[in-house]
């Protein structure tokens, strides 16, 4: 009985708190960023549950390689200054053979492959946070540009990767120049992410041209798990802006990405992203996702749903209970309602980034075995888009079930590709409500829905 009250009443473990300037971190110098890795790398490492590592507002140069993995728990990184990672490839550290590192993020092969800028894996309780100051700069003009690509492909380093996490909270950092992916979070569960800006440009243009859409494959936040809320935060980059990609069921935190509350926040790029979603024998699942309160100045696409594919005839996958409310759109430069196959260059069968324009280029339907039902968009206002209003593609094996456009105006559009039809629009059943205009050409009014709208 003793020994138990002895557990009682003693003290909680102290909070410790690291200055990393004072522990020997050296400002305003990109030749100590291997020193300066180094030394981060042993106090994530090394430092006991409950610690606070502070980063004074000076700029600290890093090589790349950052990682905190297995950490204790209760980890803070207060960055009040800005992380600056060297530019481009030559002295990047690699991995020699990707196929054997614990980073399911990295392509599956036996090739060498650049280490993430920042990885943290196996953890709880994590803490990023700051007073506004913050910043993880990439150093990605250097690793952008349409050479760069032909010649490594998307062999860049993330900029912050967070896998297999519970209880996050990420606040008022910012992410600059991002070489690839800038913020990804997998197999995550309860993570908040709020006042944080991402900005990923070649120029300072005003729209997504050739020169800025050169900085390839810039996602924003990409989040895959459970019970997840990004608000107030902003994105302007070249790839998807805020992206919901799926989980299956061989998961530890989550066995379908569900539950994501996205609102009061501003993308400009590839858009609001559900997917891609590809079949899978675990099951690909996307579920319960909510974008509302958002705001896209000259955007390049707006709301944007795909899937990819898989002929495994063991694979399945689902897309459910989607909406999309109240949402601005102010001069998209291409589609800003995209509803199926995804387009792009890097997936088989895929659509193609040339399609409809170019003749004979090719854009097959979502595989069958991925079921999409109830997708609702509501109260969403889009003005003087440069092309025609959307595409909103199902498989006619398999229709998309349930999908409904309530208050959904498209003013002035754009007349290529579609004309007076104004969207590509088959295997849909699909309905309007309040006032839509224009109207997808294969949505019918009179039909009664296939599945309640629980919405």
């Amino acid at each position: 009985m003793r020994q138990w009250w002895l557990l009682i009443c003693a003290p909680a473990a102290r909070a410790r708190w690291v200055d990393w300037q004072s522990a020997g971190a050296v400002p305003d110098d990109e030749t100590a960023a291997s020193a300066n890795t180094k030394l981060l790398n042993t106090l994530l490492a090394t430092s006991p549950a409950r610690t606070t590592l502070f980063i004074p507002n000076r700029t600290f140069w890093l090589a790349g390689g950052v990682e905190a993995i297995g950490v204790a728990p209760s980890l803070t990184l207060q960055l009040e200054g800005t992380l600056r990672f060297v530019p481009g490839r030559k002295g990047w550290p690699v991995h020699y053979q990707c196929d054997r590192w614990h980073n399911p993020l990295q392509p599956p092969s036996g090739k060498s492959c650049v280490k993430e800028a920042f990885f943290i894996a196996n953890t709880s309780s994590l803490t990023l946070t700051s007073n506004g100051t913050g910043t993880l700069h990439g150093g990605g003009d250097a690793w952008w540009g349409y050479i760069q690509y032909a010649l490594h492909g998307e062999d860049r380093p993330r900029l912050l990767s967070i896998l297999n996490v519970t209880d996050v909270l990420l606040e008022r950092w910012n992410f600059r120049q991002s070489a690839y992916w800038t913020f990804t979070a997998r197999d995550v569960a309860r993570v908040e992410i709020g006042e944080c800006t991402i900005d990923n440009r070649v120029n300072s243009a005003d729209d997504h041209g050739l020169l800025n859409l050169a900085a390839f494959n810039t996602d924003g936040f990409d989040v895959a798990g459970r019970d997840i809320h990004i608000h107030h935060s902003t994105v302007w980059n070249q790839d998807d802006c805020f992206t919901v990609q799926p989980m299956g069921r061989l998961g530890t935190n989550a066995r379908c990405t569900e539950n994501i509350l996205i609102e009061d926040v501003n993308a400009s790029g590839l858009g609001l992203t559900v997917g891609a979603v590809r079949p899978s024998v675990d099951h690909n699942c996307i579920r319960n996702v909510t974008f509302r309160r958002v705001k896209m100045h000259h955007t390049f696409k707006g709301i944007y749903m795909k899937s990819q594919y898989n002929d495994d005839p063991k694979a399945t996958a689902e897309i459910t209970n989607i909406l999309y409310d109240r949402v601005e759109m102010d001069s998209p430069t291409q589609v800003p309602i995209w509803i199926g196959p995804a387009q792009e260059a890097d997936s088989a069968h895929a659509c193609s980034l040339f399609w409809p324009e170019l003749p004979f280029s090719q854009c097959p339907p979502p595989p069958s075995s991925l079921h999409w039902t109830n997708i609702t968009l509501r109260d969403v206002n889009i003005r003087s888009p440069k092309e025609s209003p959307g595409v909103v593609y199902g498989n006619p094996d398999q229709p998309m079930k349930n999908v409904v456009f309530e208050n959904v105006v498209v003013s002035n559009p754009g007349e290529r590709p579609w004309g007076s039809q104004f969207y590509k629009c088959t295997g849909v059943h699909g309905a309007t409500k309040g006032v839509t205009s224009p109207v997808p050409p294969c949505f019918d009014a009179t039909r009664p829905l296939d599945v309640p709208n629980s919405l």
